[in-house]
């Protein structure tokens, strides 16, 4: 038979025993709390941080000075031969470009955003190459509201016009396929590769170097954003074709 003080203990256990439990049930909670917040802010940090270096990519890098003055002097020659209706939709493809550039941007915008952004660009090229170059370009309509991050179409097409169609004197062809399927987003670039290869300068080896940079970029976004058992980011190089194919959440 218990003693009374025993009694008593033991009663007191009883009672003070799921409070204490309770209590560290609160604090384990609390604290998980705490540490997801604290990933989650970290996360948001390295997406912002990211950002920022694409956007430092696109500006200083990814379009270097030429475009800009290759862009001028595509205008010039349409303003000295009076194309003045080619010359407005130039001048205004250019300005929406510089437009989208310098705004500040979301880590997601929808897709129809940035393939204004591309499209004006493609615009402003098409004044420079005229019928040497053939553009591919099919996006579904179901896809144009999916939210993807700024700049992934613009810096892989910029590549393709910088490190092929410029070093390629014949017929060049560039594709661009964007679908919908299910709960993914397809986006396909391909680009048709010059058929000699040319010895590169040291400012060419250096854009090589920029331009795997910036696919490294746009990889490394995609995972921070998906997380990287939700994306597909693949490069097929062949002596024909230059291929990037990307798979995201939708």
């Amino acid at each position: 038979m218990l003693q009374p003080e025993t009694f008593n203990i033991y009663i007191l256990l009883c009672v003070i025993a799921p409070i204490i439990g309770a209590f560290l049930l609160t604090f384990i909670f609390i604290f998980e709390k705490q540490i997801d917040s604290l990933e989650e802010e970290k996360r948001n940090l390295e997406l912002e941080q990211d950002l920022q270096r694409a956007n430092i990519l696109q500006l200083n890098q990814q379009i270097q000075p030429h475009f800009f003055f290759n862009a001028l002097n595509s205008l010039l020659s349409l303003a000295r031969i009076n194309r003045k209706e080619d010359l407005v939709a130039g001048i205004e493809a250019l300005a929406t470009f510089f437009k989208f550039k310098y705004n500040n941007h979301e880590v997601l915008i929808a897709l129809k955003n940035e393939i204004q952004f591309v499209d004006s660009y493609l615009n402003i090229q098409q004044l420079r190459f005229g019928h040497r170059l053939t553009v591919n370009k099919y996006v579904d309509d179901e896809a144009l509201s999916v939210q993807i991050p700024p700049f992934i179409l613009q810096t892989i097409i910029e590549n393709a016009y910088k490190h092929s169609f410029e070093k390629h004197i014949g017929p060049a062809e560039l594709s661009i396929t964007i679908k919908k399927m299910d709960n993914s987003l397809l986006i396909e670039i391909k680009n048709t590769q010059p058929l000699e290869k040319i010895e590169m300068t040291t400012e060419q080896v250096v854009d090589e170097l920029q331009q795997g940079y910036g696919l490294e970029n746009i990889r490394k976004r995609l995972e921070l954003i998906y997380g990287l058992e939700n994306i597909l980011f693949s490069i097929q190089n062949n002596e024909q074709h230059y291929t990037v194919t990307i798979h995201v959440p939708a």
